[in-house]
């Protein structure tokens, strides 16, 4: 890909044989490019399904691999219509390729031709008039599996429900494609644990399956649903150097079980992280962009303590997570 030329977005009709043995390093042999898939069922209204869009993030993989031999045996309640995104990213094996955009940040419109794409699949998309959509991805930290949301109307809880018992409320970015579609049609993304997780797989699976077998929604979750909502993301500064190892030399040091803290609620007064040099790298961010560190922790000596009490959410501790994207979210119970 140079970035310049048109992205080719492939069609099919069906699931090819060799996906039941092909994998992620090696989708390309049967996707060459971004592909569409429109699946025919019983009910015509798809359900719209997103996979792949990290290259790294298997679980969609998995899902149409279970999806294909549950069809050998099984007729389609309900039509699909599925978008296999990044094939190039999935070749090396990597989120997304050097100097080029994210596939969950394409879907407005912008100037490469990633963002055409998008457009692309969208007007297919549209054109179907989806039922429902489901973009299934992976964490790169420890946590629960749990939907994200984009609006609390019934029938998108409802289908946040069938993963599982948790979602995360966000606006932002208004880039990602569940959150493209979620004025029109109830839509989540939904996180299935860390890739090559079979319980996650198995978690995604199950959530296409309700979502296919689903004639109506009836406006409710079909299980209590707690519903968390993202108040800051921090970001760790380009240029900082961190470690999760007590007495590191380094701009920052960070607990070594970071990731257990993802959805357990940390206390007001407890140290967060420790800041060795005295240099501010550690931010936080609102949904507009504005730093609001000083509304989640204060400094005490080195020690960086939560100002008052909050959720973590997708902490990592995959420094090239970190430095593409973030250290993780911080939350507070909607309701609560």
């Amino acid at each position: 890909m140079d970035g310049m030329s048109p992205i080719q977005l492939d069609e099919f009709d069906h699931l090819p044989p060799a996906l039941a043995t092909v994998s992620a390093r090696d989708l390309r042999s049967v996707f060459p490019n971004p592909t569409l898939i429109r699946l025919e069922g019983r009910h015509k209204q798809p359900v719209a399904l997103g996979v792949m869009l990290h290259g790294d993030e298997v679980v969609g993989l998995a899902v149409l691999k279970r999806l294909q031999a549950w069809m050998k045996s099984h007729p389609l309640p309900r039509s699909l219509i599925i978008f296999v995104g990044n094939v190039f990213a999935a070749e090396a094996g990597a989120r997304k390729l050097p100097d080029r955009p994210d596939y969950n940040r394409i879907w407005q419109d912008g100037p490469e031709p990633e963002h055409a794409l998008g457009q692309r699949v969208l007007a297919a998309f549209d054109a179907a008039d989806p039922f429902a959509h489901i973009d299934l991805h992976n964490n790169t930290g420890a946590n629960p599996h749990y939907c994200c949301v984009h609006n609390e109307r019934p029938d998108t809880l409802q289908l946040a429900s069938f993963l599982g018992p948790l979602a995360m409320y966000t606006h932002n970015p208004p880039t990602m494609f569940s959150n493209s579609r979620a004025s029109r049609i109830p839509a989540v993304t939904a996180e299935c644990g860390q890739p090559g997780e079979v319980d996650g797989e198995e978690a995604g699976f199950n959530l296409v399956m309700a979502a296919l077998h689903l004639d109506h929604f009836r406006g409710a979750p079909d299980l209590d649903l707690t519903v968390f909502e993202v108040t800051g993301r921090i970001e760790i500064a380009a240029d900082a150097s961190f470690g999760f190892a007590h007495g590191i030399e380094a701009d920052l040091e960070l607990p070594p079980k970071l990731e257990n803290w993802n959805f357990f609620e940390r206390p007001a007064g407890s140290t967060f992280a420790r800041r060795l040099t005295g240099r501010q790298v550690m931010t936080v961010y609102d949904d507009d962009r504005n730093d609001v560190t000083d509304r989640f922790f204060r400094i005490e000596g080195d020690r960086v303590i939560l100002v008052k009490d909050a959720t973590p959410a997708m902490l990592t501790m995959s420094e090239a997570a970190i430095r593409a994207d973030c250290l993780g979210y911080l939350m507070e119970k909607r309701g609560g």
